[in-house]
Parts: structure tokens; C-alpha cells; sequence
């Protein structure tokens, strides 16, 4: 007796008794599963590997018991159908399985792979058409809303979204445009480079030595060609940086950018509310050059500015 109780509580199958004491239950809806019909199951390691990039997946949580509990119940009704097991056509590509459901309760926890275009569910390494919508049906109007929003194509219009320009000229360091200095020039004209890293790699059997420079945390990058800037990395505030005659710092709220860049801004503020803080703590704000390529980009962090990037190249 010791041992089966055991099992019920530490296994779940098809037609097994549910749990008690539910708790949380997070859902994983996938943003593109590639256009790869034969993308082969293999594990959950590989599914979080392949697809829970940070940048490719929405987390809804919830801790209604109540509906998880219904879920189960539903996974137990479907142990008459048909189970196909899992062979190596069962694939997560071309937007078949792409929602994964975490259910988490006391120290265990169960994972199920569902299909909102087939209907199918993988669960235990089988394939179960869920012909009647019993599983469907057990998820909250919440849940469902969340499943069957079309990720791909809500990011790819914030990602077509304007974002403000201005002339490379605009950005000062120390009262300084940068732009087209060389080494020597910053340093006599900008700030002394106090840090100097010396770092070898080897690529087809060449060595190749990549030298980095700082001045405290904030990184100079010159171009090995014509040794000019061409990338500058700031993390604190050791430089002074103007951008289009507003000083701007690390830690500033990002609202000190909203009035001169407000398409920047509204295009960030889109991209906030679309992920959110669970899976991408930082979102990015761009400003475009508008007579060379390159930009600004400012890492937003708690809706603060925590890193800067000036791109020359």
C-alpha cells in the first residue's frame, strides 16, 4: 500500500486519479515554431532549447485551482480515445505544437504540449486527438484569448513601427561629436582610456588578437581598418552624454526621452505591453541615424535607462 500511494501522488497518466492540492499552472504560447514540418520531438529540453527564447514566447500564470483541476479532468476523459505514440514525424514545427502548460503542484510537476490548429494534445509521449474539445472546454475565456492570439503577426506591426532619426552630429560625448575620431583624439580630446583588455582567439587556425577598451564600465570600440569609434558601450555615467542637446544618464527614467523621440517611444511602449516582465525584463528604445547607418539603443530596464549603445557602424 506504502508504494502505490506513492504513485498516485508522484505520477499522472491517462485515467489515473488527479492530484490534490493544485497550485499554478504557467503557459508557454509560442511566437514562431519555424517553417520546419519535420522539427522532430525529442524532450521537453529540447522545446525550451529550440523555442523558449525570451524574445519568442508569452507566459500567461494562473492559479485557479479550479481550472486546473478541470484540465485534469479532461486529460482523464480522454483515456478512451485513440493514442497515437510518439514516433519521429511527431514534430513541434510549422505551428503544430506550439503552447506548452507547466502544472505545478506541491514538489511535482507535469507538462503537456497542445495544438490549437490540430486539436491534438502530447502528453506522456502520446498523441491524443481531442476530438470532442473536452480539454479545449476546460480552459478559462482567459486562457483561451491567450492561446489563439496571433503572436507572430502583433509583433511583427511593432516591429514596422516608426521609430524617430537624427543626424549622428546630435550625439556629444563630453561636449564632443566622436564622430570619426581615432584613438588619439578621443583620448586627447574626451576622456584617457584607463582600462585596456588584450584578448586572443583562433579561426581556422589564424590568430586573431581583439583588444578592448574602457574608461571605468563604458567600453570604446575602434574599427581595426581605419582605428576610428565606431561603437561606444556606456554603463555608468563616467561620460557625459548629450543627445540632441538633452543630458542623458544611466537610471534616468525612460520618460526623459518621450517628448523629442515620441515615435521611439510609443513604438517601445508598444513592445513593453507586449511582453511582459515575467520572460523579458529588458526592452530596447532605438533612435535611427538619419544620414549614416547605425543608431542609438538604450537598454530600459524597470522603465529606466540601465545601458546605451552608439552605433557609428
Amino acid at each position: 500500500m506504502r508504494y502505490l500511494f506513492i504513485i498516485l501522488i508522484t505520477s499522472i497518466s491517462f485515467g489515473q486519479s488527479k492530484p490534490k492540492d493544485l497550485t499554478e499552472i504557467h503557459i508557454y504560447n509560442i511566437i514562431n515554431t519555424f517553417d520546419i514540418e519535420t522539427d522532430p520531438i525529442m524532450d521537453i529540453d529540447f522545446f525550451e532549447e529550440s523555442y523558449l527564447r525570451e524574445d519568442n514566447f508569452l507566459l500567461l500564470k494562473t492559479t485557479d485551482k479550479k481550472v486546473v483541476k478541470k484540465i485534469y479532468k479532461s486529460i482523464s476523459q480522454l483515456r478512451n480515445y485513440n493514442k497515437t505514440q510518439k514516433d519521429y514525424n511527431t514534430h513541434f514545427g510549422n505551428e503544430r505544437f506550439k503552447t506548452m502548460f507547466v502544472i505545478k503542484y506541491n514538489s511535482h510537476q507535469d507538462t503537456l504540449f497542445y495544438s490549437t490548429n490540430t486539436n491534438e494534445i502530447y502528453y506522456k509521449n502520446y498523441i491524443v486527438k481531442d476530438e470532442k474539445e473536452e480539454f479545449k472546454k476546460s480552459l478559462s475565456k482567459e486562457i483561451i484569448q491567450f492561446l489563439y492570439r496571433d503572436l507572430a503577426s502583433e509583433r511583427e506591426i511593432i516591429k514596422n513601427l516608426r521609430t524617430n532619426s537624427i543626424s549622428k552630429n546630435q550625439i556629444l560625448i563630453n561636449n564632443k561629436n566622436i564622430f570619426g575620431y581615432n584613438r588619439m583624439q578621443f583620448e586627447k580630446e574626451v576622456a584617457k582610456i584607463n582600462i585596456i583588455r588584450t584578448d586572443s582567439i583562433i579561426l581556422e587556425n589564424v590568430s586573431e588578437t581583439i583588444v578592448d577598451y574602457f574608461i571605468e564600465d563604458n567600453k570604446i570600440v575602434f574599427h581595426p581598418d581605419d582605428e576610428k569609434v565606431f561603437l561606444l558601450i556606456l554603463e555608468d555615467n563616467n561620460l557625459k552624454l548629450t543627445i540632441n542637446s538633452i543630458d542623458i544618464k544611466i537610471g534616468d527614467s525612460i520618460d526623459i526621452l518621450k517628448d523629442k523621440f515620441n515615435s521611439s517611444y510609443t513604438k517601445w511602449l508598444k513592445a513593453h505591453n507586449f511582453y511582459n516582465s515575467d520572460m523579458k525584463n529588458i526592452t530596447f528604445f532605438e533612435i535611427h541615424f538619419n544620414d549614416s547607418i547605425g543608431g542609438i539603443n538604450f537598454d530600459i530596464l524597470d522603465n529606466k535607462i540601465s545601458k546605451i549603445y552608439i552605433d557609428y557602424n
